[in-house]
C-alpha cells in the first residue's frame, strides 16, 4: 500500500517528510520536483510537493468585453504567464497519483490550503477529493507533524473548500467584470485604452479611504487657545495645563490669564493612584501586523510573507490566524526550556521556568482553525535568520514570554493648582514595576513623568501664566496597519487577503505613502464615477452581506453553488446598470479636480496600466482596446521620409511593432517591447531613431527604438542588473 501525501509548498514537504520517516527519507526527482520516500508503520509513503496554487480560474472562451460568467479550473501556467514551473509539479502529482491508493492532504489548514489539496487531487492526481484524508497542523515541528499523522481526520474539510472555492468564483467574477467595465468605461469616453481595475473587496477599501481624504480636503482648522502655568519646584519646572484644555474663545481666554495671575497659587488637591497593567494578549495576524508596523515599520504584506517564512521554518507557528488563544495542549515549559538556550531570552525564560504554574494572559477572540501565533521552541541557527526575520522573531518571542509574567504596576499623579479659583492640571506618571514590561518594554513606550511630592494646601512658585493659540487639525491619514484594523472592524476581507488588497491599490496607483496613505487623483476619480454611477460596487454592507455568507459556507449553513449564484445576479444588475451609465463613468475617470476633462494624450502619460488580477486577462483588454483604435499612437517622425512612426499590429499574430504611416510606400519598422505601456518622448537617438518610454509592473525606463543602439542595450542590462 502507498500512501501519497501532498503538501503546500517543496520546503514543507521536506519538512512532513523528516519528521514523519523512522529513518531518513530517501529524496527521489520527477523531472525538476524532488519529492521524498520513506517507511512509517510499514507503510511506504511518499510525500510531494505542490508549489502554492496549481489551478487557477479562466474563461471557457476567450472573449472580450463583460459580463462574463463560463469559466473553469485550468492549470496555472495557462492561466497565468511566468507560472511555466508549475507545470512540473503538476506532472509530477499526476505520476506519483497512478501508483498510489491512499492520499492525504497536508496543505495549510485554511480556505486556501483546502483549495489548493481539493483542486491537486481532482485535476493533477484525477482523484475524487472525497477520498483523501487530512492532516491537520499549526506548527511544522517533528511532535507537532506526528500528532496530526496519528490523528488524521477521515476526509478534508469540505466546508473550508467551498468557501474557498466560492471566493475565488465571486472574486473572479467581480475583479474581471468590473475591471472590464472601467476599461471599457474609459475606452468610450476617451477612445483610448486604459486598463482599471476594482473589485469585491477593492473598491470598499478605497471608498473608506477616499472618505477620509474627502474628509482632511473639506477640514476647515478652527482657532482655540490653550492656557498654561509655568511653575517651579526643587529647582526644577513644570507645566500644568487650565482644566478647559480648550477655549474657543480668545477674550475668554485672555480674561482667565489675567484674573489667574492675580491670585496666589496653591495645591487645592492631590490625587495618586497604582493601576495594574497587564500583559498584552497573544498575537493573532492583525495584532502581530500592526505591532510590527509600529515597531519596524513593516508593511502588513511584508509581516504576513516573514512570518510565513518562519513558520516553513518550524520555529513559529501558523500565522493566518484570528485566535488570541494558545493551544489547550501547548508544552510551555518545553518551549521555555528551549529558549532559554538563546542569551537574549535567558534570564526572563529561567524566570518563568522557577514557577509552579505557567498560565497565560489570553484573549477573547477564537479561531476554530488556528491558535494564536507563537513560537515553537525549535531554534534558528546561528545567522540563519535575515535581519528582517530576526526582529519579527524577536517580536513573537517577547510577546510569548511577556504572556506568563506579573502585572506592570503603573502610578499616576494628578495634582489641582488653584490659582484665583481657576484651577490648572499637572499630571505625572511612572513605573514602580515592571512585570511584563521587562521582556517586552522594548516595544510598549509608556510616558515616565515623574513629579516630586505635593502637599494639599502648599504654596505654588508660578513662574509664568499665558496663553498658546492653536488650530485644529485635521483627521489623520490611515497607516497601512490602520487600514488592516478598519478592514477587520468592518468586516471585509480575510485575515490572510487583506494584506494583499492594500498592496493591490498601491500597485493600481490609487494609492500612494508608505507611512501615511493619500489617495491619488485616479483613486479619487475612480471611487467618485462609481459612487455617483454604481454605488453598490463601493458598497461596504454588499461585501460584507458575501465574506457572513462565506463563513456561513464553511460552517455548513449555506450551500456554495446557491451563494455564488446569488452573488451572479447581484452582479448582473450593478453591470446592467453600469452600461447604461458607462459613458457617464468614463467622462467622470478623465476629469480633472477642477472639471475639466483630461485629453487622450494625459491620460495615456499621466496614468499607467496597472496591474491586473490575471496577466492574461489585462493583455487581453490592452490588445483588444489597441486593435480596434481608430488613430495610431504617434512615436515620433520617420527618419526615412518624414512620416510618423506609429505602432501597428500583426493581423496575424497580433504583436506590436512601429511602422511608418505611409507603408507600403516606406518601409521602416522597428520591433517593439510586447509588453508595457508605450508613452512618446519627442527624443531622438540613434540615426533619428525615436526614444519612447516603456512603463510596466509598476516600473519605467526609455529606450531606442534602434534595437542596435549601444545606450538600449547598457540600460537594458541596467534593469536587468538592479
Amino acid at each position: 500500500m502507498v500512501t501519497l501525501i501532498i503538501a503546500e509548498k517543496p520546503n514543507v514537504a521536506r519538512k512532513i517528510a523528516y519528521a514523519l520517516a523512522e529513518g531518513k527519507p530517501l529524496r527521489k526527482t520527477i523531472g525538476k520536483v524532488s519529492y521524498y520516500e520513506f517507511t512509517r508503520d510499514g507503510k511506504r509513503t511518499i510525500v510531494a510537493p505542490a508549489v502554492g496554487h496549481l489551478f487557477s480560474l479562466a474563461p471557457q472562451i476567450k472573449t472580450y468585453g463583460y459580463p462574463i460568467f463560463d469559466i473553469e479550473w485550468v492549470p496555472v501556467h495557462i492561466a497565468e504567464r511566468g507560472k511555466g514551473y508549475a507545470k512540473d509539479y503538476i506532472k509530477a502529482l499526476a505520476t506519483l497519483a497512478k501508483g498510489a491508493d491512499e492520499f492525504i492532504v497536508a496543505c495549510d489548514y485554511d480556505t486556501e490550503g483546502e483549495v489548493i489539496g481539493y483542486t491537486a487531487l481532482k485535476y493533477a492526481c484525477g482523484v475524487d477529493p472525497s477520498r483523501a484524508k487530512r492532516m491537520k497542523f499549526s506548527a511544522l515541528t517533528r511532535r507537532d507533524l506526528l500528532r496530526a499523522w496519528y490523528n488524521l481526520e477521515p476526509t478534508i474539510n469540505f466546508g473550508m473548500a467551498d468557501a474557498g472555492v466560492a471566493r475565488h468564483v465571486l472574486d473572479w467574477y467581480w475583479g474581471v467584470n468590473l475591471s472590464r467595465a472601467l476599461t471599457s468605461a474609459i475606452k468610450r469616453a476617451s477612445g483610448k485604452w486604459m486598463v482599471l481595475s476594482t473589485g469585491r473587496v477593492q473598491g470598499p477599501t478605497l471608498k473608506f479611504l477616499v472618505d477620509r481624504e474627502k474628509e482632511i480636503q473639506n477640514f476647515k482648522p478652527t482657532p482655540y487657545w490653550v492656557i498654561k502655568m509655568l511653575l517651579e519646584k526643587n529647582s526644577e519646572n513644570y507645566t500644568a495645563i487650565y482644566e478647559k484644555e480648550r477655549i474657543l474663545d480668545e477674550e475668554e481666554a485672555k480674561r482667565v490669564v489675567e484674573e489667574a495671575k492675580k491670585g496666589s497659587a496653591f495645591v487645592e488637591g492631590v490625587e495618586v493612584k497604582r493601576q495594574n497593567r497587564k500583559p498584552p494578549v497573544p498575537f493573532d495576524l492583525g495584532t502581530l501586523q500592526r505591532e510590527a508596523y509600529s515597531a519596524f515599520g513593516y508593511s502588513p504584506k511584508k509581516t504576513l510573507e516573514i512570518a510565513q517564512k518562519l513558520y516553513e521554518r518550524g520555529i513559529t507557528s501558523y500565522p493566518r490566524t484570528s485566535s488570541q488563544k494558545l493551544p489547550k495542549n501547548l508544552n510551555f515549559r518545553s518551549i521555555l526550556q528551549n529558549l532559554a538556550k538563546l542569551p537574549e531570552y535567558k534570564p526572563f525564560a529561567h524566570a518563568l521556568l522557577g514557577k509552579e504554574r505557567l498560565k497565560p494572559v489570553e484573549g477573547k477572540k477564537e479561531d476554530p482553525a488556528h491558535p494564536a501565533i507563537y513560537p515553537t521552541g525549535e531554534l534558528p541557527k546561528s545567522g540563519e535568520l535575515t535581519k528582517d526575520e530576526g526582529n519579527l522573531y524577536d517580536l513573537i518571542v517577547r510577546r510569548f514570554l511577556a504572556l506568563f509574567m506579573e502585572p506592570a504596576v503603573r502610578e499616576t499623579m494628578k495634582v489641582v493648582i488653584n490659582s484665583n479659583s481657576h484651577r490648572f492640571i499637572l499630571s505625572g506618571a511612572r513605573t514602580l514595576k515592571e512585570g511584563w514590561l521587562k521582556v517586552y518594554g522594548k516595544y510598549v513606550k509608556f510616558d515616565e513623568v515623574i513629579l516630586p511630592p505635593f502637599r494639599e494646601g502648599e504654596p505654588v512658585k508660578v513662574l509664568q501664566i499665558k496663553r498658546e493659540k492653536k488650530r485644529t487639525k485635521p483627521p489623520a491619514r490611515y497607516s497601512p496597519a490602520a487600514v488592516i484594523k478598519r478592514m477587520e472592524d468592518l468586516g471585509i476581507g480575510t485575515k490572510a487577503t487583506r494584506a494583499q488588497i492594500l498592496e493591490t491599490l498601491y500597485g493600481r496607483g490609487y494609492i500612494e505613502g508608505k507611512r501615511r496613505i493619500k489617495v491619488t487623483p485616479l483613486g479619487m476619480r475612480v471611487v467618485k464615477a462609481l459612487e455617483n454611477n454604481v454605488p453598490d460596487i463601493v458598497s461596504v454592507e454588499l461585501t460584507k452581506t458575501f465574506e457572513e455568507k462565506m463563513e456561513d459556507i464553511m460552517a455548513g449553513r449555506a450551500n456554495k453553488d446557491r451563494v455564488i449564484e446569488e452573488s451572479k445576479a447581484q452582479l448582473l444588475k450593478i453591470l446592467k446598470v453600469f452600461k447604461e451609465r458607462e459613458l457617464e463613468v468614463g467622462k467622470m475617470l478623465l476629469e480633472r479636480s477642477g472639471g475639466d476633462i483630461i485629453t487622450d494624450q494625459e491620460s495615456t502619460r499621466k496614468t499607467a496600466p496597472v496591474k491586473r488580477l490575471s496577466e492574461d486577462e489585462e493583455n487581453d483588454v490592452k490588445k483588444s482596446a489597441e486593435l480596434e483604435e481608430k488613430k495610431p499612437l504617434v512615436l515620433g517622425k520617420c527618419p526615412k521620409c518624414g512620416g510618423d512612426l506609429v505602432v501597428r499590429y500583426n493581423r496575424k499574430t497580433g504583436k506590436r511593432f512601429v511602422g511608418c504611416s505611409n507603408w507600403p510606400k516606406c518601409n521602416v519598422t522597428y520591433p517593439l517591447l510586447q509588453r508595457g505601456e508605450i508613452i512618446p518622448t519627442g527624443k531622438t537617438c540613434c540615426d533619428d531613431a525615436p526614444v519612447v518610454r516603456i512603463r510596466e509592473s509598476g516600473r519605467e525606463y526609455e529606450v531606442c527604438l534602434d534595437m542596435n543602439c549601444r545606450e538600449y542595450r547598457y540600460r537594458r542590462g541596467a534593469r536587468r542588473a538592479k
